[in-house]
């Protein structure tokens, strides 16, 4: 099966389109719709989403499996957040993912479709030559060149952007997974990072997020205090010189 028709943009152009959000000082959330997030919006909604993969991606995503407000509370920030996109990025196929085939069911039920879709991996363009400290995409070098940065993600890369010219103004980060019973993403956890992204909200150009499904709703937030979000998820990882994280990231680094 293929998403490929529905993909209205081009990588390329959709990086102009933020280089001109930027320029413009307008609002903008660019987000990806993946796997675990179907799962979460789609459980009790579509069949064939079953229980046992439910609990694996609440643990996943570092949630109480008994904390059911949150879960609730979560599904309607994340449902949200795709509505109110300004791209959404949809897989283009779904031949390796035994959750993918219900990705347009659930695009469809959730009224997706009239979203303008991109193709789901556009953050392997921020992604980090293994041999030097430049981006792939030389559009996206540009996006984080000469800029105030706001990142949610618990990775340190301050030289990497520092490189660039840019300064990280303000960082925050969710609980990490498997870090303790204690350490569960809570609604006063998520309210926190909100209310901390929205005291700093005039002094960045442009988020760059890697906080899995939690990137979506905090991205939507971002646009609503008039700022710039994009979901880059694992593409972060190599700004850290880590390339393990993800397969195709292991095969750029062998190639190189």
């Amino acid at each position: 099966m293929s998403n490929k028709n529905k993909i209205s943009i081009s990588n390329d152009n959709l990086l102009v389109a933020i280089e001109k959000a930027i320029k413009d000082n307008s609002s903008l959330s660019v987000i990806r719709k993946g796997d675990g997030e179907n799962v979460i919006i789609g459980f009790n909604t579509v069949k064939g989403i079953k229980l046992i993969k439910y609990i694996r991606k609440l643990r996943h995503f570092n949630i109480r499996r008994f904390d059911i407000k949150f879960q609730k509370y979560f599904k309607r920030k994340l449902i949200k957040s795709f509505i109110e996109a300004d791209y959404l990025g949809i897989a283009k196929d779904y031949s390796y993912s035994s959750i993918r085939k219900f990705d347009s069911e659930i695009t469809a039920y959730y009224n997706l479709d009239n979203k303008k879709l991109v193709d789901s991996h556009f953050h392997l363009e921020f992604v980090k030559n293994p041999n030097n400290n430049n981006l792939i995409n030389p559009i996206a070098q540009r996006l984080i060149s000469n800029k105030k940065i706001g990142i949610i993600s618990h990775l340190n890369i301050s030289k990497f952007l520092k490189h660039h010219n840019s300064d990280i103004v303000a960082q925050f980060s969710i609980p990490k997974r498997d870090a303790g019973l204690f350490n569960k993403m809570t609604t006063k956890k998520f309210k926190e990072i909100v209310n901390s992204i929205s005291n700093v909200k005039e002094k960045i150009d442009v988020w760059y997020l890697a906080a899995g499904a939690y990137a979506k709703p905090f991205s939507n937030h971002i646009k609503k205090e008039n700022g710039i979000a994009i979901d880059i998820g694992s593409a972060i990882d190599t700004w850290a010189g880590e390339y393990h994280s993800r397969k195709y990231l292991r095969e750029l680094k062998e190639k190189n």
